[in-house]
């Protein structure tokens, strides 16, 4: 018996929460929350007003990201009326997969709260809920964003979805909030009164022992490092036919600045590993170290991704980590002329290996993240 319920927990444990949303009519939920400018904020401090739109987002979700400059532009519509807006991250740092990441330079910690709603110039409180996550089980935030919005009774008159822009940054054709807000302030009836928030799913922490075993997945990938010459290696930084990024990183075990900054590489590219990009560490150690290039590749978890493997297969390569052999003139010319030849050196090749970012020395990882996701988000645009 106790063998047999060990087992349904941990089988329970890999099935995240189910929410169910509150429904027309009903009371808003009481909540006591952290905020970003470093206040304390409940219920009553969004009471009073004639509507209380309550706005579920976060960091990292794109569909979020998307819809952050139509938020602030709601708050915006609504400057002079009696509207309280609050919005809130309810995502836990344990239900989150690394690579659900790959949109942003953020986590959803609420240190990262502060850098986006700055960055993104929030004009509402945005306030924490991922250490409990309480509130969002209260209220039945399904996705993000999830708007709950209500009467000057804080009554529930709407729920759902902000508009239909999706994951699109410019304007929408659809705004079932703001109409929503409207009606209530006219004394009119809200049509619909629920629609469907399509966006990333909450990360409730109950899919914690899931998010583990993909951690434990992550770093059983097998590790494997081929001699390359300088025309392969060139071959790579060319990029032809691709329209995704490749990250080249110059190294060497006995470079003490490599050696220092090669863990954040390896969470960069597990980062942005379900997005088209690849991450090729070229290490120029001599060719009879090899194995002791590999040993270090395997404890910096430097294996290839499932989702890396099918850019691979095309070219009909079994690895993204190459121990070079040859002369650093021809590394140099092949690679990019511009190379000093200090180590580390890293570089940043999307189309055609057109040159996004090049750096001599140890990284800023915020800087080269950037430059990712500048590209991840001109990519979806095409």
């Amino acid at each position: 018996m106790r063998i047999l319920l060990i087992s349904l927990l941990a089988t329970s444990s890999l099935f995240a929460y189910t929410p169910t949303p509150l429904t027309e009519g009903a009371k808003a939920p009481e909540f006591k929350l952290p905020g970003v400018d470093g206040r304390n904020y409940s219920l009553k401090d969004f009471s009073g007003g004639k509507a209380l739109a309550v706005i579920f987002t976060t960091n990292h979700c794109p569909d979020a990201i998307a819809s952050h400059g139509r938020m602030v532009a709601l708050v915006d519509h609504f400057e002079g009326e009696s509207v309280k807006f609050v919005a809130i991250n309810s995502n836990s740092p344990e239900g989150l997969h690394p690579p659900e990441l790959g949109w942003t330079v953020y986590d959803d910690s609420f240190e990262d709260m502060r850098l986006i709603a700055k960055d993104s110039k929030f004009n509402l409180p945005y306030l924490y809920d991922g250490k409990t996550q309480e509130v969002a089980k209260a209220f039945g935030a399904v996705a993000t964003p999830h708007v709950f919005i209500f009467d000057g009774g804080l009554k529930l008159r709407y729920n759902g979805r902000m508009d239909n822009g999706k994951r699109r940054l410019g304007p929408v054709e659809k705004n079932e909030a703001r109409e929503a807000i409207e009606a209530i302030l006219a004394g009119q009836k809200v049509d619909p009164v629920k629609t469907r928030p399509v966006g990333c799913s909450t990360k409730w922490m109950e899919k914690s022992a899931m998010v583990a075993g993909q951690d434990r997945k992550w770093k059983a990938q097998p590790v494997t490092v081929e001699i390359a010459d300088a025309a392969t290696l060139g071959r790579l930084a060319a990029n032809k036919g691709r329209n995704g990024m490749r990250l080249l990183n110059l190294w060497s075990t006995s470079c003490g600045p490599c050696v220092a900054e090669f863990p954040e590489l390896a969470k960069i590219y597990r980062q942005y590993s379900w997005q088209e990009f690849e991450f090729i560490p070229i290490s120029l150690d001599p060719a009879t170290d090899i194995d002791k290039v590999t040993k270090f590749l395997k404890q910096n978890e430097c294996g290839l991704s499932p989702r890396t493997k099918p850019l691979l297969d095309e070219e009909k390569r079994t690895t993204n980590n190459y121990l070079f052999d040859g002369d650093t003139e021809d590394l140099a010319k092949a690679i990019d002329p511009e190379w000093n030849g200090a180590l580390p050196y890293t570089i940043l090749v999307g189309k055609e290996g057109k040159i996004l970012f090049r750096h001599s020395g140890v990284i800023v990882p915020m800087e080269l993240k950037k430059k990712i996701v500048e590209q991840v988000w001109a990519k979806s645009a095409e």
